[in-house]
């Protein structure tokens, strides 16, 4: 199974207020390395759900995961500049029904999104597509281009310009469809189906998020089980986050955004080896930018039985885990610790089972492509929300660090999965900060 990545590098841009950066370096001194995030509304891939700009529309949260991840048909429209409903009705009318409709132009192949031409070349699509869409059944559509307009930047009101892709997205809302822009590499799809994932990050109430979608060249079956293992942002006592109400329409405002600040390793989140290891494999080091490592076949070894706290041990996860690990699949350890005390608990630290380091070494052994844990790994991480801890004190990091592998961090309600091999869809946020990203992280049971 060939994973294409189709999402544009977040970065920091000229238009779009959206942006990674640095919170620390091991250039500036400092003893990690951290990536940070600013959202703010738009940018890059992101998906946008009808409640962003439509008093009293749906929000991404109201719509079931099956509209963000499953079987889509990709229309091919790169030979026309102008795409109607007729397009869309020559080209989807008796077709199996999907959820989601993916609209490849080739356009953000063929000009950077740094360039004005971005926004001025693109095809144009009709609003009246988004009626044919709806009819078609799907639920959501995906596009190599964006929406946005470009605002004036002068005193006079010159410099600006109007997308005239603008008004394909409101019909698109009106119809009560989702939407995700500024895809790419859609020219990388050899068939007309896929399977599509377009995941936003979990952001509670909010019409927007960025996203990094991303396309899978066969699956198993059409209708999967998904379990959502993300913890949603929020204001939490000791990550250095920020989750607010940015433009609304209770302050006079033409959209509904919740903004958000993340600086450092919290939240569902993954870690590259360079997050503790100066000269560590980065995330643009790992295969395929590590989604190769983040999504497939996954293996639970379950603790959740255990009273907290308590050490993980080789010899307790060798009991647990037996012979079900293959190289290459994800180990999942299983506490429910989150699920036991609350992510926003003060206990959270303090009560967590800790693997040891001889148990991480061990399960480098085993070839792993990534270490997924609900838990902070190390034991020293009960005294962090007390005093600061030194990197050389994250001895289980990095006894895993050390074999080049990556982390999966901070999942949930792992005790929802039934399948005994589910597939796990842990996608990271594409940018170019090195050490890890923010990440939408779900099961499949096919």
């Amino acid at each position: 199974m060939a994973i294409i990545d189709c999402s544009q590098c977040m970065e920091p841009h000229w238009l779009w207020p959206s942006y990674p950066f640095v919170s620390q370096s091991y250039y500036r001194g400092d003893e990690f390395q951290e990536f940070g995030y600013r959202w703010r509304g738009s940018g890059f891939s992101f998906t946008s759900a009808p409640g962003w700009r439509m008093r009293g529309g749906r929000r991404l949260d109201d719509y079931p995961l099956q509209m963000f991840a499953g079987v889509a048909h990709v229309l091919d429209v790169s030979a026309s500049e102008t795409i109607d409903e007729s397009v869309i009705a020559a080209n989807c009318s008796g077709r199996p029904e999907r959820h989601i409709l993916v609209l490849r132009s080739g356009h953000a192949e063929s000009v950077h999104n740094r360039k004005p031409e971005y926004w001025r070349n693109a095809p144009r699509i009709l609003p009246g597509c988004a009626a044919a869409i709806s009819k078609a059944g799907f639920s959501h559509v995906a596009v190599d281009l964006s929406c946005d307009n470009i605002p004036a930047s002068r005193p006079g009101g010159e410099g600006g310009y109007q997308n005239h892709n603008e008004a394909f997205r409101a019909a698109l809302h009106a119809e009560g469809l989702l939407l995700t822009e500024n895809c790419t590499n859609l020219g990388a799809i050899a068939n007309e189906e896929v399977f599509f994932v377009a995941l936003p990050i979990s952001l509670p109430d909010s019409a927007t998020a960025p996203c990094r979608p991303i396309a899978m060249s066969s699956w198993p079956s059409d209708t999967p089980r998904i379990v959502d293992l993300s913890v949603a942002l929020f204001n939490h006592w000791r990550w250095k986050i920020d989750v607010c109400q940015g433009r609304s329409f209770a302050a006079g405002d033409d959209t509904e955004e919740t903004h958000f600040l993340i600086t450092g390793h919290g939240f569902t989140h993954c870690d590259a080896p360079c997050h503790m290891r100066k000269g560590g494999a980065t995330i643009q080091d790992l295969p395929n930018e590590g989604l190769d490592l983040f999504v497939g076949e996954a293996v639970i070894a379950d603790f959740s039985d255990l009273e907290l706290p308590f050490p993980i041990t080789q010899s307790l996860l060798a009991e647990r885990l037996g012979d079900r690990l293959r190289p290459g699949d994800r180990l999942i350890l299983r506490s429910d610790l989150t699920n036991r005390l609350g992510y926003e608990s003060r206990e959270w630290h303090l009560k967590a089972p800790n693997l040891e380091p001889e148990a991480a070494k061990w399960i480098t052994s085993l070839e792993p492509a990534a270490v997924c844990i609900d838990f902070p790994q190390d034991y020293i991480a009960r005294e962090m929300p007390v005093r600061h801890v030194y990197n050389d004190e994250f001895v289980t990091h990095h006894a895993i660090f050390a074999a080049g592998l990556p982390f999966v961090e901070d999942l949930r309600d792992l005790g929802r999965l039934r399948a005994e091999r589910p597939f796990l869809l842990a996608v990271p946020l594409k940018s170019t900060c090195v050490d890890g990203a923010p990440m939408r992280a779900v099961a499949l049971e096919w």
